[in-house]
């Protein structure tokens, strides 16, 4: 049996195999499709750029019932979707025969899944990142490019992402209860510390907002934040805001909605806000701008690539990483650029 620490390009390859045994002398335009899983076993931003799938295929087969097997966290962002009818946040879920799977990730988990419950018809990443070898599109692309056999010629769209109306209330409530009227979102903190621009440089961008376009000062992300915000608002001369732990994603997707500007760190509140609508600017290091930059015609990045880009994003060799070679006036001209 095959061992989960294996390298991708072993799972790319079992993943391909599978497909091939399960497709083998079918056409997928011949087959009755009425239950569809779609397996997105990845991260929040993994799932922004996959949502645009879940539309395409209930577009084709408007009958069929669609299963999203994710993580759980991804899970929160996608949960009044009206394309989905079921979400699976089990580590293994009960065994069910599915007309059509879609394994939008790759990982053994998928694979053993369908190899145990074998579909009518298999679509994978595997195939798509071969065929794409060298140049990979962005995200969302690829996604489009794995389902592409099952739609046809479904003309692709941007991700769509939906709040509740309970989510939008909350949003608006934070909005009313602190004040706010023409605000900016930060998003200064980020798991990887290597992905993270520097602090006191965000602070400064604060001020930059508030003297130059009167914009008050919105923070966001989770509960573990809260440290590294506050340490960015004691730096900043004047009141700013927290939403950081008081709104889920489709009520922070609401908050982005009625910004004037987001700015943050390779992370997944940058794709939700640039797929809310709002300018957004994300700055980027370790991380693949050219498969993950915001989307939107409104969005931008800066990102100065290195010669050792892509790294572990664990331990970096640099005198001055890149993160840190993104200076304060590059930002402020970009955020100037957005905006008008």
């Amino acid at each position: 049996m095959f061992h989960p620490g294996l390298p991708d390009k072993f799972v790319n390859v079992a993943s391909i195999f599978l497909s091939k045994l399960i497709n083998r002398a079918k056409k997928i335009q011949n087959l009755q499709v009425r239950s569809i899983m779609v397996i997105r076993q990845d991260e929040i931003g993994d799932m922004c750029y996959s949502t645009h799938a879940f539309a395409l295929l209930k577009k084709q087969y408007p009958t069929a019932k669609i299963t999203v097997w994710c993580k759980p966290a991804a899970a929160s962002l996608i949960q009044h979707d009206p394309n989905i009818d079921f979400i699976i946040k089990d580590d293994k879920p009960e065994g069910y025969i599915y007309d059509l799977i879609v394994d939008l990730r790759g990982k053994w988990e998928g694979i053993f899944y369908a190899l145990l419950n074998m579909p009518s018809y298999r679509l994978e990443r595997g195939a798509v990142r071969l065929k794409n070898k060298g140049k990979q599109p962005h995200e969302s692309e690829t996604i489009y490019q794995i389902i592409k056999p099952a739609i046809g010629d479904i003309p692709s769209e941007l991700p769509q992402l939906y709040a509740s109306p309970l989510e939008i209330s909350q949003a608006t409530d934070f909005i009313n209860e602190n004040r706010l009227n023409r605000f900016v979102v930060l998003h200064t903190q980020v798991k990887r510390v290597l992905r993270q621009w520097p602090e006191e440089r965000f602070a400064a961008v604060a001020v930059f907002f508030k003297k130059t376009y009167n914009l008050d000062i919105v923070f966001c992300g989770d509960n573990s934040e809260l440290a590294g915000i506050e340490r960015v608002q004691k730096m900043i001369p004047f009141t700013t805001y927290n939403a950081a732990g008081k709104l889920n994603l489709g009520a922070f997707k609401a908050l982005c909605e009625r910004a004037q500007f987001f700015i943050g760190n390779d992370s997944s509140p940058l794709h939700i806000a640039s797929l809310s609508g709002v300018p957004a600017l994300g700055l980027f290091g370790p991380g693949q701008s050219d498969t993950f930059y915001p989307l939107g015609d409104k969005s931008g990045l800066l990102h100065h690539i290195l010669p050792c880009h892509p790294c572990t994003q664990i331990k970096c060799k640099q005198e001055l990483p890149c993160m840190k070679r993104i200076t304060i006036d590059e930002v402020k001209s970009k955020i100037e650029e957005l905006i008008n």
